[in-house]
């Protein structure tokens, strides 16, 4: 399992390693002030998330060394409230980086199943203002997969980028989910967290979805149901790079 420092080195550059030696500071000074205890860490990308009980009730303490992620997710989360299907936000301090969320239970990571649609259909409110384009998102994707798998992304980075300009109805997007980023929450259903948020196509948060089906033409035919099938298509054709080992990727379909 990769380090804490590794992961956010990783991420952030050699630079994060002064956030780093302040790290326990930082967590001991919010657990006062929101009344917290910690009980143990959870898996993270951008930040450190630790799960914690606040009077007895599990919540979640999320910091990160760039304050203005914290600001766009919390920003985001607020955009969709009161919806069911999006993780609630108790306290933010934009000064810290730090976001309290409530807790999830069981937490696990979402089935496959109709309640899904019902996560994107929440997510896809109109677009506020403060949120990068959906194009921002695209460059940085692109820029993780060069590092994640070798070889030429250029001309699928290209066609990414002119997806992201047409003049699609944009609304706000989740930015990056995946069936580890919607979680049971028991019978209130599933729900959604850590959105990476901008504002572009609806169809690009329905390409993980999409490529969970065995054949992609299934999954594409699925969710359009939801977004626009030939969007759809378009988006998982340019992120194929990000499936090499999908069967439809790997036979050319």
């Amino acid at each position: 399992m990769t380090s804490l420092r590794d992961r956010m080195v990783r991420r952030f550059g050699p630079g994060v390693g002064s956030w780093l030696e302040g790290l326990d500071a930082l967590v001991a000074g919010l657990c006062r002030d929101w009344g917290l205890e910690v009980v143990r860490p959870l898996s993270g990308g951008t930040s450190h998330a630790l799960w914690c009980t606040r009077g007895g009730e599990p919540v979640v303490l999320k910091v990160t060394p760039e304050p203005a992620i914290s600001v766009q997710e919390h920003t985001a989360l607020r955009a969709w409230e009161p919806s069911p299907r999006v993780v609630r936000v108790l306290r933010a301090d934009p000064a810290r980086g730090a976001l309290l969320l409530e807790g999830l239970v069981p937490g696990t990571p979402a089935a496959d199943g109709p309640g899904l649609a019902e996560v994107l259909h929440a997510l896809h409110v109109p677009p506020r203002e403060g949120f990068p384009p959906l194009s921002d998102r695209v460059d940085f994707i692109f820029g993780v997969l060069r590092r994640r798998h070798l070889g030429d992304h250029d001309a699928a980075h290209a066609r990414a980028a002119r997806l992201a300009r047409d003049p699609v109805r944009a609304t706000l997007l989740h930015g990056d989910l995946h069936f580890g980023n919607v979680l049971d929450a028991g019978g209130r259903g599933l729900v959604a967290i850590d959105p990476r948020p901008c504002v572009g196509d609806p169809a690009v948060d329905a390409v993980d979805l999409a490529y969970a089906s065995p054949d992609l033409r299934d999954g594409i035919e699925r969710w359009s149901a939801v977004v626009d099938g030939d969007r759809l298509a378009a988006w998982c054709e340019v992120f194929a790079g990000f499936f090499p080992d999908h069967p439809s990727v790997a036979a050319g379909r």
